[in-house]
């Protein structure tokens, strides 16, 4: 097989969509070379795609528009669409795409109505018009099933694998006064489901309840400076949170390294990488009891409700004070981290390749550009009931923690 990749979505601010690209990029000529991919790139991708080894490279159209990729599709015989959308489409060759989750049917206050009806657009009709789904998580499967009523046949379920951290460099905007204070870790951008303003108030709470710790947090702070610091200056911690922004990998890797723990308070989680990069570095995990995190971490974690600022805040008072613990975790992370593993993630896109070749027919074709494609032209910018029903049922199982999991209370 040929797969033709599209990259237009390809960008730092994509988190860590843009992460999981890049690593099935980078080992794709090493655990599949049978089956080449050709990279449908865009000038804005060259910052990142030169990261990249040339074996990775070896085969790239650079294109202006997305839509020109059909002008190439002679050249494969599989489209693959990773970031979460199928576009074009529908398409004449069997389509793949990966999904990593539809946020805004569990927190539609999150977004505006555009952004909403953009969502239901791409995410619904994508699904359904893909002959294959790679999904990140049993959780994103899940949702994608019960939810947009996508049929389950067509999903693999391939774990992200990120590539292991480089060496670690000490952070350039670390200053002498940082050495030697103990810290936790929180690498996220802004946005309001990654749950920073409750981590917050929680470390404030952790702080005058004993815990000797700075916060440190990388990322984009996406335009909100002004929101951030009126957080800062409402959590009373001032002096003891950091903000380093957007560092290079080997400064996260530094943090990992000295951090006493990665704390994890996100709220929604299609899969979440930081978490296996925090196992692979031999840091301790805390993090929310929600959506796929018990299913990355298993019992390599301290699991919190991260909707309780509370909770949180006990969370960071234990792990930043119980070494035994930190030990077991870590422990249990080595173990963990080695089901994420590189060539499990390119064998599971090649299954699903192979997949969207057997599904692919006229039949399918013809329903796609006859029937679905004109149904997806209907805007709507609400959910219906059934949606909030299902996603409310599917975030109230996913709070439940197994029997022999760390956590704390409340």
């Amino acid at each position: 097989m040929r797969i033709g990749i599209g990259l237009n979505l390809l960008a730092p601010d994509n988190g860590g969509v843009t992460n999981y690209a890049l690593t099935l990029l980078r080992h794709w000529p090493e655990f599949a070379p049978e089956h080449p991919m050709v990279l449908f790139s865009f000038a804005h991708n060259e910052p990142l795609l030169a990261t990249l080894p040339p074996a990775s490279r070896q085969h790239e159209i650079r294109l202006q528009t997305q839509e020109e990729a059909l002008l190439h599709f002679d050249k494969i015989d599989v489209y693959f669409c990773p970031f979460g959308t199928l576009w074009p489409r529908p398409v004449r060759k069997p389509s793949v795409l990966t999904f990593h989750d539809m946020q805004e049917r569990f927190y539609p206050e999150f977004f505006t109505a555009k952004e909403l009806e953009e969502r239901f657009f791409h995410y619904d009709w994508s699904l359904r018009m893909a002959d294959a789904v790679v999904a990140v998580s049993a959780f994103t499967r899940d949702m994608s099933v019960q939810i947009a009523g996508a049929a389950r046949g067509k999903f693999h379920v391939v774990p992200h694998a990120p590539d292991a951290l480089p060496p670690p460099v000490k952070p350039a905007g670390w200053t002498q006064a940082d050495d030697g204070r103990p810290f936790v870790f929180y690498p996220a951008n802004f946005w309001k489901h990654k749950n920073h303003l409750r981590l917050l108030k929680a470390f404030g709470e952790a702080r005058a309840g004993g815990a000797d710790l700075t916060l440190v947090c990388t990322g984009s702070l996406l335009g909100r400076e002004a929101e951030w610091r009126e957080a800062i200056r409402a959590s009373g911690v001032g002096d003891h949170v950091r903000h380093l922004g957007q560092v290079p990998r080997a400064e996260i890797s530094w943090l990992f390294h000295h951090a006493r723990a990665l704390v994890f308070p996100s709220l929604f989680e299609g899969f979440g990488i930081p978490l296996v990069e925090a196992m692979q570095t031999g840091c301790s995990i805390a993090c929310g009891h929600n959506t796929s995190q018990p299913d990355v971490a298993r019992t390599s974690a301290l699991y919190f409700d991260a909707s309780n600022p509370a909770s949180i805040a006990a969370a960071i008072i234990r792990i930043g004070a119980d070494e035994s613990l930190r030990v077991r975790l870590v422990a249990a992370g080595h173990e963990r981290a080695k089901d994420f593993t590189a060539r499990q993630l390119v064998e599971g896109h090649v299954a699903a390749f192979a997949t969207a070749c057997r599904r692919h027919n006229p039949l399918r074709v013809w329903f796609n550009e006859r029937v679905r494609l004109p149904r997806s032209q209907r805007p709507r910018t609400a959910l219906t009931p059934r949606e909030v029903r299902v996603a409310a049922r599917l975030l109230h199982t996913r709070t439940r923690i197994p029997r022999g999991y760390e956590h704390v209370s409340p």
